[in-house]
C-alpha cells in the first residue's frame, strides 16, 4: 500500500524547513506556513521503534544503527556547543513539529541564515520512506554522512537560492531531516555543504 502523505520537515513556501510548529512567537520560522513531502506513515510514530531491526526496506541499510531517543528528548543536543562554535552558529530554539521534535540555530555573522534539524518520528520506515516516493521530489540525490546513508531532496529545487534539504538515515527506522535557510552571505548560492557539515557534527554527538 502506498505511503500516506503528511507533513514533514520540508520547504516552506519561502523556503525555510519546517513542520506545523505550535508555541513560537510572532514573527518566527514557525509562523510561516509549510507545504508537505512525501514519506509520510502517521499510524507508526518511530520513537519506540528499535534501532536494531532488520532493514527491508528500499534505502541502503545502516550498517552501525544511532538510537535518537536522546535527542527525542531535546533536540537542541543534537550540536554541543563547540560544535556550534566551529559551525559560527548561534544557541539552539527548540520546537515542537507535526512528525517529531525539531531545532534551528541561526548563523552568528548573518541572523538571517538558519540551519534546521528534525527528528522525523511519524516516517516508520526511516530513510526508505524517503527513497519510496522519490519521483515526487523536484531533485533526488544519494550521498552519505560520516557512513550513514543520506539524500538530499526537496519537493522544490531552491538549492542556488540558499536552501537545501538532506535526509539521513539514524537507523532503518528513523532519519533525521537537516536544512538551510541563507538568505545572505557566501553560501546563499551553494548552501549544501553547509548542511552536510552540519549534519556530520550532528552524527559526531550521537555516536559519542
Amino acid at each position: 500500500m502506498r505511503i500516506s502523505r503528511i507533513g514533514v520537515a520540508a520547504l516552506a513556501s519561502l523556503g525555510l524547513l519546517l513542520g506545523a510548529c505550535s508555541g513560537v512567537e510572532p514573527g518566527s520560522a514557525g509562523s510561516i506556513p509549510s507545504k508537505t513531502v512525501p514519506g509520510g506513515d502517521s499510524r507508526a510514530p518511530t520513537g519506540s521503534a528499535s534501532p536494531d531491526a532488520p532493514s527491508t526496506g528500499s534505502a541502503p541499510q545502516v550498517s552501525d544503527p544511532i538510537d535518537p531517543s536522546a535527542i527525542s528528548a531535546d533536540a537542541c543536543g543534537a550540536l554541543t556547543p563547540a560544535q556550534l562554535d566551529t559551525l559560527g552558529l548561534t544557541a539552539g530554539t527548540p520546537r515542537q513539529s507535526a512528525v517529531g521534535p525539531s531545532c534551528y540555530w541561526k548563523v552568528a555573522a548573518e541572523d538571517a541564515n538558519r540551519i534546521d534539524f528534525t527528528l522525523v518520528e511519524q516516517n516508520s520506515g526511516g530513510l526508505s520512506d524517503i527513497y519510496d516516493q522519490r519521483t515526487e521530489f523536484a531533485y533526488f540525490e544519494e550521498t552519505e554522512v560520516s557512513g550513514y546513508p543520506a539524500v538530499y531532496a526537496s519537493d522544490a529545487d531552491q538549492r542556488t537560492s540558499g536552501f537545501c534539504t538532506m535526509y539521513v538515515g539514524l537507523n532503518d527506522n528513523v532519519a533525521m531531516s537537516a536544512g538551510s535557510q541563507f538568505l545572505t552571505g557566501s553560501d546563499l548560492s551553494d548552501p549544501c555543504p553547509v548542511v552536510a557539515e552540519a549534519a556530520e557534527s550532528m552524527i559526531e554527538t550521537l555516536k559519542g
